[in-house]
């Protein structure tokens, strides 16, 4: 299925979802049940509602329908790792995640581009290597919360799905340990809590600028602005994307937990390194 529309009508399942479950949880998605639908493949389906059994943030699921969907909803509270959040620098955005079926589909598109590693800054609970690795990409996360680097793993344990994990703040990793070539990074921060990861990690990167073939960054932008934000250009991304010699292969929104109550999603910016 073409991956635009895909986005799409999860935008439109995700707005029927919200009027049809009425919750007090601010971390709540769907995930469609896998033999009653022909949205996503079955066996991804699968694996995906295996992620949110073992992930202990949820703690509540129940079936609903829609669009004619049957679809399980998992609802939880992330409020222990907002807490365990203010061990670190208040530079760092406290965890607060996207959707598992955004999560997929930020995946599939970075496959569909050519790339077949995927880095993670900011890995949070792991959806996004877990995805990474059940689509067959080599995934490593990144993540400077010890507490949530072990329930990464614990996760990857319990359902069998491989990917590497390192407990390390990203702005003094050394990243001559990856293979570069063919890898997407991707920034799980917002803009203006983002920028400071952003430039550490460029930094860095510029020291193997030989190494940056087919090497990408997918960055969270953002419709609304802070009065003072300092960027209020490409999603909040415009000097980050040309200090750093991006170009723009692709934008998607798609929903997360911190635009529910928004009219407008999350947008997903793919870039490349020019050469």
């Amino acid at each position: 299925m073409e991956l635009d529309y895909l986005a799409q009508h999860l935008v439109e399942l995700k707005n029927e979802y919200l009027s049809e479950l009425h919750s007090h949880n601010h971390i709540r998605e769907f995930i469609p049940v896998a033999n009653h639908q022909n949205l996503f493949d079955k066996c991804l389906l699968e694996k995906l509602h295996i992620f949110f059994k073992y992930n202990k943030i949820y703690y509540k699921q129940q079936g609903l329908t829609l669009s004619n969907i049957p679809c399980i909803s998992y609802e939880g509270d992330v409020n222990q790792f907002w807490v365990s959040s203010q061990k670190y620098e208040t530079i760092y955005q406290p965890f607060l995640p996207t959707w598992g079926l955004s999560a997929l589909v930020l995946i599939l598109v970075a496959k569909d581009l050519g790339f077949e590693n995927i880095i993670d800054i900011g890995s949070g609970d792991g959806r996004l290597i877990f995805c990474g690795s059940i689509l067959g990409l080599y995934s490593i996360g990144v993540e400077i919360d010890k507490d949530l680097c072990d329930l990464q793993n614990k996760i990857s344990l319990s359902s069998n799905v491989k990917y590497k994990v390192i407990n390390c703040d990203s702005n003094s990793i050394d990243y001559s340990q990856f293979k570069l070539e063919n890898t997407i990074i991707f920034i799980s921060a917002l803009p203006d809590s983002g920028e400071i990861l952003s430039y550490g990690m460029l930094n860095h990167l510029k020291k193997y600028k030989a190494k940056l073939h087919n090497v990408g960054i997918t960055l969270m932008g953002s419709h609304a602005y802070r009065r003072y934000s300092r960027d209020k250009s490409m999603w909040g991304w415009g000097k980050f994307i040309h200090d750093s010699g991006l170009k723009i292969l692709k934008c998607l929104s798609l929903p997360s937990s911190w635009t529910l109550d928004e009219k407008k999603e999350t947008p997903y910016l793919f870039t490349l390194f020019k050469c």
